[in-house]
């Protein structure tokens, strides 16, 4: 509870990052961020520096040493709060000293299950960004096609749609570095580097050879990735049925364990009797 007076406001600054970072339990954030800064460890080993480079990826338009500070802060407030809720279980129940053993063991893995997490978050941005992509394309082709120009034609796209899925942001972003003054190619070089997929480099290196070099065939070229990017979604809708199909095994085998029990447990008894 010092700790926690003591470190109030300190989140205040990282309102934003916070938000996009979707912490858990915000109330403690302050206190996490306070405890973090005091840890004497300098995070530079090398499965510090792969954290990093996936904070990186999932955040880039943000500072990535304030997400990861954010990110710390996070596996503070989850280890201090495991910990305090064991401690409670240990002085209700009479623990053994075995029960601290495992409530270090669950410390831990509440620690690391953090940076997993991580990994979580970059496979579903990955497919988020991939169940948008073709109707993206689709939408700019025809738009082009009609005449508009084509980061017009991306502009209305990603007016229309929002800023709220993973592409559109990353679009949205683009359009910002180009207003702002940024080259165009460079913009859309930053838009590749950022989302670190093949399907969107195969989409920027088409259209900055059609701003290069000019081309009449950019909407004919865009409905062929569409096709491809199509098939591709496919592919994800069809890997996300059988990991459905895959976690509902469990579930289905107690429900035909007790359904057998319930069944068969009266005719045992009747039996026995």
């Amino acid at each position: 509870m010092a700790i926690y007076v003591l470190s109030r406001g300190r989140a205040d600054s990282y309102a934003d990052a916070l938000a996009q970072y979707a912490f858990k339990l915000p109330f403690l954030a302050s206190l996490g961020l306070y405890i973090g800064a005091r840890i004497p460890y300098n995070f530079k080993t090398r499965y510090d520096l792969t954290v990093r480079a996936k904070i990186s990826e999932l955040f880039n338009h943000l500072d990535s040493n304030a997400v990861f500070r954010i990110h710390i802060a996070q596996k503070v407030v989850l280890v201090v709060t495991s910990l305090i809720a064991l401690n409670l279980v240990a002085l209700i129940g009479d623990a053994k000293p075995s029960f601290y053993i495992f409530g270090l063991v669950t410390a831990a893995l509440v620690y690391y299950g953090a940076d997993r997490d991580l990994d979580k978050k970059i496979r579903n941005r990955k497919r988020d960004i991939l169940v948008c992509l073709p109707g993206l394309i689709n939408n700019i082709a025809i738009l082009v096609n009609a005449g508009l120009p084509l980061t017009a034609a991306i502009q209305k796209v990603v007016r229309d749609a929002g800023p709220g899925r993973p592409l559109y942001r990353e679009l949205s972003y683009m359009l910002v570095d180009i207003s702002a003054g940024k080259p165009v190619n460079r913009a859309y070089e930053d838009l590749a580097r950022r989302c670190r997929m093949l399907e969107i480099t195969r989409l920027v290196s088409t259209i900055l050879q059609n701003l290069n070099l000019g081309s009449s065939d950019l909407v004919y070229v865009l409905r062929i990735l569409a096709q491809e990017a199509w098939e591709k979604r496919k592919e994800v809708a069809k890997k996300q049925g059988e990991e459905a199909a895959a976690k509902l095994v469990f579930p289905m085998v107690m429900v035909f364990a007790a359904v057998s029990l319930i069944v068969i447990a009266p005719a045992v008894m009747t039996m026995s009797m």
